[in-house]
């Protein structure tokens, strides 16, 4: 075993049959892992790349090109995944739903008290924008005008009656005369949607929501989403802190008008998800790993995430060309509509995981002797939930979103909360744990690149990307990520290079995500890292080490003592965490996920 894992690529290539026939490299999960993360090839990972920008179609202002779902791009794109999967022995799937597309359109301006404001799309490379149109925004159908009305701001945040929860509530509205008018209000507390939502029914015409102001990261603009599921019609913009303060302090003594238009297309079409698995493997332990597909509306999206795409199917391609005898079965997924929410991956995750779930408790509802779900107590719903991971053959889930950044850092999913407990991105506040098994994938994706001699940095739990819907539904999960608006420090230029105080990717979610912005080091450690980790489980058995059950928590059994956690179950929710987060991601952020 060990000569076969010292000895050169070249000259494993003159005796691979030989190997093949005494199953050398198949012996164990790390040399398994070691050889076929090996045999990636750093030009043919950019070439899917390049396919991928070719595929790209015009923007609807023809002043770019773009891959959204929804679009020629997408589809191309679609079509170039299936054409690569299929001819390499996989069994290729398409999972079609209905999706809300949307896009601004060219025309939207936003003038305060006589000063036109600039926005996230005009702001050039060093200039702070103002605004931002929150996705899923109504249309203004030519210019409104109007004064500003604010609802219940709280500046006070210091204070321990401090409110974040401007309106929030219907009731937040009442004695407010905003009929006709433009409501601001002060980000917090829950989703932009309801606090638009319920400024449209007090009669407001539009909605400035500007952001917190209770933190440095809670300063800049809100570049947030009403998701596609929103029931608001009217205009809705995010702005800066420092904006709606200087509006409010105005406000005191004379009126201050806005002039404000948008226009946006908004429409439902059909688009899908690609999934394809080997067709080798044990199918009830299936190691899944994906990458959206979709860019935004802006631009061909070759960074985000054209990168996560092309080093799955690379891997998927050398998986094939090495012929690799999987134990477990091994499972793609290209997800559709990211960047408006998560849509392609929860329509997977909710439509896989919850027959299962339902099944589950069918079958422990009929052992008990019980009729109604609402009989289980906490225990037998643990039951439930050991049945549902049994029955459950989707053992892990591997996120891939945006692994090249120009300016990049190695990232790597904190598994174990070790050293983002405390972080303001991290969604498993209190007693919450992520999926047993979570930790360990964070340690095999730290053997690669520790092998490597690579510094990698602990990337918050999110539940930002597409590994949101495995987690909610109890599947261990993990992945690479390297950066997108935030900007590099001195300590990180000086373990991985670049530019001190400049965004990990300049052209985040911009027209220029092509392919001058990639950095094809990057692209490539990160594809052997996803090729390795995703070898190593699909050979292993069992997939994770066995649970231990910590010293202490068996004392306070022994001593009947009740034990004061807060039990996250399968299926819920667990809401994302606020948009302090790089990546904020999906065209923006809910500040709270749709329950």
């Amino acid at each position: 075993m060990q000569v076969c894992m010292t000895t050169t690529k070249t000259l494993l290539a003159t005796v691979i049959s030989a190997t093949m026939l005494t199953g050398c490299y198949w012996k164990d999960p790390t040399s398994a892992a070691a050889y076929v993360s090996s045999e990636i090839e750093r030009d043919a990972v950019v070439e899917h790349l390049e396919e991928l920008e070719a595929r790209a179609s015009k923007t609807t202002d023809g002043n770019s090109v773009t891959r959204a779902a929804g679009t020629d791009g997408y589809q191309y794109s679609v079509d170039y995944i299936i054409d690569v999967m299929k001819e390499h022995g996989y069994r290729v799937s398409t999972q079609e739903f209905d999706f809300r597309a949307w896009e601004e359109l060219n025309g939207t301006k936003l003038n305060v008290n006589g000063v036109d404001l600039i926005s996230t799309r005009e702001a050039g490379e060093g200039v702070e924008p103002d605004y931002a149109v929150m996705s899923y925004s109504g249309n203004s159908n030519g210019e409104l005008t109007g004064p500003i009305v604010f609802v219940t701001p709280d500046f006070n945040f210091g204070s321990p009656d401090y409110d974040d929860t401007d309106g929030c509530e219907a009731t937040d509205f009442a004695g407010k005369d905003v009929v006709g008018k433009v409501a601001v209000i002060q980000r917090g507390g829950c989703s932009f949607s309801d606090k638009v939502v319920n400024a449209q029914n007090a009669g407001a015409k539009a909605v400035i929501v500007f952001n917190q102001g209770n933190s440095e990261g809670r300063k800049a603009v809100v570049n947030g989403t009403l998701g596609s599921d929103t029931a608001a019609v009217i205009p809705a913009y995010g702005a800066r802190y420092d904006l709606g303060k200087q509006w409010f302090d105005l406000s005191v003594t004379q009126a201050v008008p806005v002039a404000l238009s948008v226009n946006v297309k908004d429409e439902m079409v059909v688009t899908q998800n690609v999934i394809a698995e080997t067709k080798r493997g044990n199918p009830n332990q299936v190691v899944m790993l994906g990458a959206h597909l979709d860019s935004v509306p802006e631009g061909p999206g070759i960074n985000d995430n054209g990168s996560g795409t092309a080093g799955l199917l690379e891997y998927a391609v050398t998986l094939a060309e090495t012929k690799a005898p999987v134990k477990n079965k091994v499972r793609f997924a290209w997800w559709a509509a990211e960047e408006a929410g998560l849509v392609g991956s929860e329509y997977y995750t909710n439509e896989l995981f919850a027959p299962i779930y339902d099944q589950a408790q069918k079958e422990i509802l009929e052992e008990l002797g019980l009729e109604d779900p609402s009989q289980l107590t906490e225990e037998q719903i643990e039951m439930v939930e050991a049945r549902y991971s049994k029955l459950n053959k989707v053992k892990l889930y591997l996120n891939f979103d945006m692994i090249g950044s120009p300016n990049y850092i190695y990232g790597v999913m904190d598994g174990d909360l070790s050293d983002t407990k405390d972080s303001p991105d991290n969604a498993y506040t209190g007693d919450f744990k992520p999926p047993y098994g979570t930790s360990d994938i964070e340690s095999i994706f730290n053997q690669f690149f520790g092998a490597k001699s690579e510094s990698t940095i602990p990337q918050a739990l999110s539940k930002r990307s597409d590994y949101a819907g495995f987690a909610d539904w109890g599947v261990a999960f993990g992945g690479l990520f390297t950066g997108a608006e935030k900007v590099k420090t001195a300590e990180e230029v000086e373990k991985f290079g670049g530019e001190i105080d400049v965004a990990y990717d300049k052209c985040y979610h911009q027209a220029c995500d092509d392919l001058n912005n990639i950095s094809q080091e990057a692209l490539y450690t990160n594809t052997q890292a996803l090729a390795y980790v995703t070898t190593y489980y699909a050979f292993s058995k069992p997939l994770f080490p066995p649970k231990e059950e910590p010293a202490a928590k068996s004392m306070t059994r022994m001593q009947g003592v009740s034990e004061p956690v807060q039990k996250l179950r399968i299926g819920e929710k667990l809401k994302a965490a606020e948009s302090h987060s790089d990546h904020g991601h999906f065209h923006g952020d809910f500040d709270q996920d749709r329950q």
